[in-house]
């Protein structure tokens, strides 16, 4: 039997530390753990192509952004929230899912930093677009595949593991 659980960053700590995971992916290896990085997922800042912010017609500065509206995701984890990336303004949806900080962009509601396997697609068929920020565009992040308790890994988790590993190379 098979639980997925999406956790966003202090989150997956949480499930490290508290054994309540047997397998983490994680954008940090918490102390006290070891792991190895998954893949390297690029964030890319996007809004919809009508977004006050692509209206500019020229390239975005950070006080630019610090006046829009920022869709953000909100820290999974009680013990230990903790706040990532660029956080500038003051006005932010937050969110629980990449999928509805997504949605939110492509209905033209904020912009966000999102993984561009996420948004590609959505790139491609000209329903959001990259924002031309003067830095920052683009930012990468490793993801770790964490054995909580090695010595205690069956062999179903043991090949989940090495399934994803597969999975993410062939990508």
């Amino acid at each position: 039997r098979l639980q997925l659980r999406e956790e966003v960053l202090s989150g997956a700590d949480e499930a490290c530390l508290d054994g309540s995971a047997d397998l983490v992916i994680a954008a940090r290896v918490p102390e006290g753990h070891l792991g190895d990085v998954l893949i390297e997922v690029e964030f890319v800042a996007v809004a919809h192509p009508e977004h006050p912010l692509h209206r500019l017609g020229r390239v975005i500065e950070a006080d630019d952004l610090r006046q829009a509206q920022q869709v953000v995701l909100r820290d999974s984890g009680t013990m230990a929230p903790r706040d990532e990336g660029w956080l500038g303004s003051t006005r932010r949806w937050t969110v629980t899912g990449m999928g509805t900080a997504l949605s939110m962009v492509a209905a033209g509601l904020g912009f966000a930093w999102l993984p561009r396997h996420l948004v590609q697609a959505r790139i491609d068929a000209g329903e959001i677009a990259p924002l031309p920020l003067r830095e920052g565009q683009r930012r990468k992040a490793p993801l770790h595949l964490i054995f909580v308790q090695p010595e205690l890994a069956g062999p179903a988790t043991r090949q989940l593991a090495v399934v994803l590993a597969q999975t993410v190379n062939q990508s």
